[in-house]
């Protein structure tokens, strides 16, 4: 029997013992891991890489699911938590990448020749990070005790109908929705609750960094060439292709010009931002490759030049633009592109330390979700007249928590399998063999 301890900042030590079920459990969990989630043992399993990263989104949607309500985790989640986690984490503790080290010779030259293990430096940087945001959002969640705001059952799903007991009625009639006294929140507890939402706001903007740095470090597929467009006026559309070209229209003033009013329009739009770079980078390197005196005149060097350096300055426009998106809607599903990544991604330290953080991001916008809600009531009862379109929760310039209009979940996700399903259609042409389109989980 093993034990495990996990020390918490200022709190009680969580201990956990290892049973022989849960021995049988962590190897029948691995199992299925190497068997690509395939229990049939055929061809149909996906990679290691891709069943680990599944693995860890699925563990989050059990323990914390939507995070409806404001309180501290039971014992017995945050128990599962660490203890399956530690299980999905295991493999990185192997992971090593071989560097070379200096040797002296017998005439005293140093030379080097020996290649000795060494801990991978990205995923051994990056996890840590991690394991200690993931502490800092549970404990937040602890934190949530002895408040002054409550929870009431609107409704029912049987009944269809909800009970209309505070200021305003909710369109999800059948969620918890969030009470606060009748003379409002005190102003402590108001401080409280916008600090702990900053605290948590600085954790998402820290983990998204994180799941956007290793996305970056993925490799484009190569079947996302023939799913794109051939070049960025194509892929942006004529509109956003002559704002991008233009210089002196500032980024800010495209990002209002779009008038972007649901999650899944600003999702289209990051992936045409996103195809238009693509393109251009290809551009660029086949431009790159052109390039030699020998064969080719100045003039036709000198406007290769130029036409390469159109296309970076516009890459470095559209770059700054998806950024601000994607402060602006911290929350968004992954794009068309990540998710191939993801989906064709077979470095196993990648996708843990991916999924890791993208389910951080999402506990962590969830409780800045369910503060927003609890400071919008408390609004509403100490300015009843002040109309609910002006009653936003900005926590800071570059997050915006209120006011986005909701997309369905399920037709992004159609969406984006519409395109992954083409996409993998024609990679299977091109290595010559049929396989079955693999369903991502997100």
């Amino acid at each position: 029997m093993a034990i495990h301890l996990l020390p918490f900042k200022g709190k009680k030590t969580i201990t956990y013992t290892l049973s022989a079920s849960d021995i049988e459990n962590m190897k029948e969990k691995f199992a299925k891991l190497l068997l690509g989630d395939d229990t049939s043992g055929g061809a149909r399993g996906v990679c290691v890489a891709l069943a680990l990263s599944n693995g860890i989104i699925n563990l989050s949607a059990t323990v914390f699911g939507e995070l409806w309500k404001l309180e501290p985790l039971c014992e017995d989640k945050k128990i599962r938590w660490r203890k399956e986690m530690d299980w999905l984490l295991s493999p990185t503790t192997y992971m090593v990448e071989l560097v070379p080290t200096k040797q002296s010779g017998a005439d005293g030259c140093t030379f080097e020749v020996i290649m000795t293990p060494k801990a991978r430096s990205d995923v051994h940087v990056n996890l840590p990070a991690l394991q200690k945001l993931d502490m800092m959002l549970i404990e937040v969640m602890d934190s949530m005790i002895d408040t002054e705001f409550w929870y009431e059952e609107s409704g029912s799903r049987a009944d269809g109908r909800g009970k209309i007991t505070g200021p305003r009625k909710s369109k999800k009639w059948w969620l918890p929705s969030p009470r606060v006294p009748e003379q409002g929140l005190s102003q402590f507890q108001r401080k409280r609750l916008v600090f702990q939402a900053k605290l948590v706001h600085q954790i998402l903007k820290a983990a998204k960094s994180i799941n956007e740095q290793v996305l970056s470090h993925m490799p484009i597929p190569a079947a996302v060439m023939d799913a794109l467009p051939k070049s960025g006026r194509a892929s942006l559309g004529e509109d956003l292709y002559q704002a991008i070209t233009t210089d002196y229209i500032p980024v800010e003033e495209i990002f209002v010009s779009l008038s972007l009013k649901t999650e899944h329009s600003v999702l289209e739009t990051i992936n045409r931002l996103e195809g238009a770079v693509f393109a251009w980078n290809q551009r660029i390197l086949e431009e790159r490759s052109k390039r030699s005196p020998g064969r080719h005149s100045w003039s036709f060097m000198k406007d290769s030049s130029s036409e390469v350096d159109k296309m970076s300055a516009c890459i470095e426009r559209v770059d700054a633009l998806v950024q601000l998106l994607k402060s602006r809607y911290p929350n968004l599903p992954p794009t068309f592109i990540d998710v191939l990544k993801v989906q064709y991604n077979v470095d196993v330290g990648h996708a843990i330390v991916e999924a890791y953080a993208r389910v951080l991001v999402g506990v962590a916008f969830s409780i800045l979700s369910r503060v927003a809600e609890i400071l919008l009531e408390d609004d509403l009862i100490k300015k009843p007249n002040t109309p609910m379109t002006t009653l936003k929760f900005d926590l800071s310039s570059d997050v915006y928590l209120a006011g986005i209009t909701e997309t369905p979940p399920g037709h992004i996700r159609r969406s984006l399998m519409d395109q992954i399903s083409m996409v993998d259609g024609r990679y299977d042409a091109v290595v010559g063999k049929k396989k079955e389109v693999k369903q991502l989980r997100w």
